[in-house]
């Protein structure tokens, strides 16, 4: 793991904790405003995602690592990550996939977002993982910036973010954890 998410600790702007199922409705609601405020940072959409029930969301939180972000008792954060298809084209052997990486405007640029790409890194790391493996947009700089600062590598691999949007692409880092 590199420096900058070893030092990656619980930061006093945030409550940073692990989702449980129970936590279901509190992820529907930052995904949901994470979707709204950077539509274009994401592979899904805030109109697909708006008609999943609590089971879709319950499902999630139960086959992934889903950090959120509170602060004031919301949430205004959130990240997951899950272990990656080893049969994917794109698959990095032995790692896990960073997605759904968000924090509020209000927490930017105070330490939150480093804390919770550290907590799936080392949930990663504690599962065997030998690297993070992650997808940034084209139209994404400061993600871009943020991510590499982190140590985070560009792959070579690039795809459109939906099929949907074909000048719309993104491309994939990763991060070796130990």
């Amino acid at each position: 793991m590199t420096d900058a998410l070893a030092r990656a600790s619980a930061h006093p702007h945030a409550d940073i904790r692990r989702c449980r199922p129970d936590d279901w409705a509190a992820l529907r609601e930052v995904r949901l405003t994470a979707l709204a405020d950077a539509p274009e940072a994401f592979g899904s959409t805030l109109d697909r995602e708006l008609g999943y029930d609590e089971q879709r969301w319950r499902g999630w939180i139960e086959s992934a690592a889903v950090f959120l972000a509170w602060r004031n008792g919301r949430p205004d954060g959130m990240v997951a990550g899950f272990a990656n298809e080893p049969d994917r084209p794109d698959s990095v052997p032995h790692s896990w996939h960073l997605v759904a990486m968000w924090v509020s405007p209000q927490l930017r640029g105070l330490g939150v977002a480093a804390e919770l790409v550290g907590r799936v890194a080392r949930h990663a790391h504690g599962q065997d993982a030998a690297s993070l493996v992650l997808w940034v947009t084209d139209v994404n700089p400061r993600a871009r910036a943020f991510y590499q600062r982190l140590g985070f590598r560009s792959t070579g691999v690039r795809q459109p973010v939906r099929p949907t949007e074909p000048d719309h692409w993104e491309e994939q880092f990763a991060l070796r954890l130990g």
